[in-house]
């Protein structure tokens, strides 16, 4: 199927003028587009669409799919759908809520106003692509919905834009405070009167190239086909409702619940376990009624380490939608997705009572269908793997996510163990790809990756480039395919020449630009996460970091049949090593220390100097017994504990690989249901570079 007829459609100038929205306040705002057809029975449709910036379809009021997948300036996605089974004899709305997620909006938060900081494209205002045709049961053309042809029409509604919260600023994370006495209410629907609603204006067609194109002229949309499955939504529902800590079971019946006049009333709706979803809230009445929803994984907020479902003692901390009602009836679905494990929605009634539905939600999540599992009989470590294969589902979207409660960024290093424990459970590799390709499209011109892509906004983190690399490796020991590694392996270059680059007199890598992030250390709280050591010279762990990277591009460029750059890159990792263990051995203590002056010590540079060959067989077995044995040792947290345990399974240490990860029981104890981003004070309850059982627990 082709883009053979459609046209972008944008708002026109006169909606703007009589929605009062001006220059650079159209971001972060929605642009509800709608056409009507009626049509015969036994019809099918087949469609194209895509949307700048991101676009959530219905189709006669049902939820269809969200779009498109995410990519940048030079990657304009487009979904292919057949949505024949929406269709209805008669009159059908097929309607389409765009956002304009602005990406200057990251530049400088000033007031609470955001877009959605992983969904990035051309800063072009709010615009529809559709196309299809209506096919009658004799395959005649009922009607063409081609945007540009059909008559669309487009409502801006400048009554509210989407926010971040203290606890999400800078974040993907956003919420809606929405008054449906100004915003229109059941617009979705197909009783919705959009008479008085303007025609949208036609702009470029979508499929063909300019006169200049022979010139090298391109669109400024550059379309391209989505490469991953759609994402599955299916239909789902609370577990458990309490009201003052008392079960109220007819909530989540058929009966609902029922709120009087003046009447303030609370409900904590429990999932079972954390999901990502699309709610649905339906009332009746209530006009004036002030409702709020707030999401949130645990009981405690932020850092707090109580049992997770403690309703007692736990402080409710979350990220909080809140509507207006008008009365009468209304469906409420936030535009984006939802993380949560539990919802408290409160209520309070004006002058008018309300009835509202059991709350239902559409389960969401990239389509990973699992095929090994952990076959040990211990009931704890199949509970452990079962709560670490539900953190990566959850993490996987139309990107890998450091997670999907605040962040919801693809960042290189997450994204790359993440890839680890996808292969672990024999997922297919189509995210894989699609990370890779994203961090291709992230390279900056001084030879580094930006630390998380797509993104609204610049983040690089250097060490997160050798994590890259390590993903290419890592993507070609799994898939054998050259033929795309090809394409982006150029970029394994020059990172490497980056670090080169910065490569002193003692040949050591030094301190190096940007974010220099290892892990969360305690220890390492006033260098951000960095090595201390950097504050004082080379970090023996960047640098091990970095032969390590050398090794994994030496086995690429082999591959590849370019065996010039391969032999470089051995003869450069060689030299490195050696300068490494003359400057950061410690023979009195039998380990690497942290920098060459800097006498600390980490389970991290242990790890990754027996990844690197340093050390091997017994003469490995012993240096990590060392640094397991000697409490001055760092210990690695959840997301550096993966080269740990690597290194272990390389030192044939199986017995202690297994009494470490039965450790790791510990968060079923906690009521834990995905593996929280750090052991303790966890941010984020659900981050799945702490996946690790996945791994360790393979099949």
């Amino acid at each position: 199927m082709n883009w053979d007829h459609a046209c972008w459609i944008k708002v026109p100038a006169e909606e703007y003028r009589d929605r009062k929205v001006y220059a650079r306040d159209d971001g972060g705002r929605f642009a509800y587009f709608r056409c009507e057809a009626v049509l015969p029975e036994k019809c099918s449709l087949r469609a194209l669409v895509s949307a700048s910036s991101r676009y959530r379809l219905f189709i006669n009021g049902k939820a269809v799919l969200s779009g498109p997948l995410k990519g940048d300036r030079f990657r304009q996605y487009y979904e292919e759908i057949d949505l024949t089974e929406y269709l209805t004899a008669g009159r059908n709305v097929f309607a389409a809520q765009v956002l304009y997620s602005d990406p200057y909006l990251a530049e400088e938060q000033t007031d609470a106003r955001a877009g959605i900081y992983g969904v990035m494209g051309i800063p072009a205002g709010h615009r529809l692509a559709f196309e299809g045709q209506c096919v009658g049961p004799s395959g005649e053309t009922v009607c063409d919905l081609a945007t540009g042809t059909a008559d669309w029409r487009v409502y801006l509604d400048g009554s509210f834009y989407l926010k971040s919260t203290e606890i999400t600023e800078y974040l993907g994370a956003v919420i809606e405070e929405i008054d449906f006495r100004e915003s229109p209410a059941g617009w979705k629907e197909a009783d919705f009167d959009a008479g008085n609603w303007k025609a949208a204006v036609p702009g470029a067609a979508v499929g063909v190239k300019g006169p200049l194109s022979l010139a090298g002229v391109e669109p400024i949309f550059r379309m391209r086909p989505r490469d991953l499955p759609l994402l599955y939504e299916t239909e789902d529902s609370f577990k458990e409702a309490f009201a003052d800590n008392t079960p109220c079971p007819d909530f989540l019946s058929g009966k609902g619940l029922s709120v009087q006049p003046g009447e303030t009333l609370e409900v904590i709706l429990d999932a079972g376990v954390i999901k990502n979803g699309y709610p649905r809230y339906t009332f009746s009445g209530g006009s004036g009624a002030k409702l709020s929803f707030t999401y949130f994984e645990k009981f405690g907020g932020p850092g707090s380490d109580l049992v997770r479902d403690d309703r007692e003692h736990g402080q409710i901390i979350g990220l909080t939608d809140s509507v207006i009602l008008t009365g009468g009836r209304l469906v409420y679905e936030p535009f984006w997705y939802r993380c949560f494990r539990f919802v408290r929605v409160r209520i309070e009634c004006a002058d008018e009572g309300l009835s509202m539905l059991p709350p239902r939600f559409k389960r969401t999540g990239y389509p990973l269908k699992a095929t090994r599992t952990y076959e040990g009989e211990d009931p704890k470590l199949r509970a452990l793997y079962e709560i670490s294969l539900r953190t990566l589902e959850n993490c996987m979207m139309e990107t890998y996510m450091d997670c999907p409660y605040y962040e919801q960024l693809q960042f290189a290093m997450d994204t790359r163990l993440e890839a680890l424990y996808t292969y672990a459970v024999g997922g297919d590799t189509g995210l894989v790809k699609k990370a890779l390709t994203d961090f291709h499209y992230g390279c900056q011109p001084e030879g580094l990756t930006t630390g998380k892509y797509p993104s609204a906004y610049l983040q690089i983190l250097s060490t997160f480039s050798l994590h890259y690399i390590y993903m290419m490796q890592e993507y070609l020991e799994e898939t054998k395919d050259l033929e795309f590694l090809r394409e982006i392996a150029c970029d394994a270059d020059r990172i490497l020449d980056y670090y080169d680059r910065h490569t002193g007199p003692d040949g050591l890598v030094g301190p190096l630009e940007y974010w220099n992030f290892v892990d969360w250390q305690d220890q390492w709280q006033k260098s951000a996460g960095a090595p201390e050591a950097l504050l004082y010279g080379p970090s023996a762990i960047i640098n091990l970091m970095y032969a390590y990277a050398l090794q994994c591009a030496e086995e690429l460029m082999d591959a590849l049949g370019r065996t010039g750059l391969s032999s470089e890159y051995r003869t450069r990792r060689e030299r490195l090593l050696e300068r490494i263990m003359t400057c950061c051995y410690d023979t009195e203590k039998g380990l690497i220390r942290e920098g060459p002056s800097f006498r600390q010590y980490s389970r991290h540079a242990q790890a990754w100097a027996v990844l690197c060959g340093l050390f091997e067989g017994l003469e490995a077995r012993k240096l990590l017994e060392r640094a397991s044995s000697d409490p001055e040792v760092l210990s690695c947290t959840f997301s550096t504990s993966y080269e740990w345990f690597r290194a272990m399974e390389k030192a044939g240490m199986t017995e202690e690989i297994r009494k470490e990860i039965y450790e790791w029981t510990s968060l079923l104890d906690r009521h834990c249901t995905c593996c929280p981003e750090t052991p303790k004070g966890a941010r984020s309850d659900c981050h799945a570079w702490s996946a690790l059982p996945l791994y360790v627990l393979r099949a």
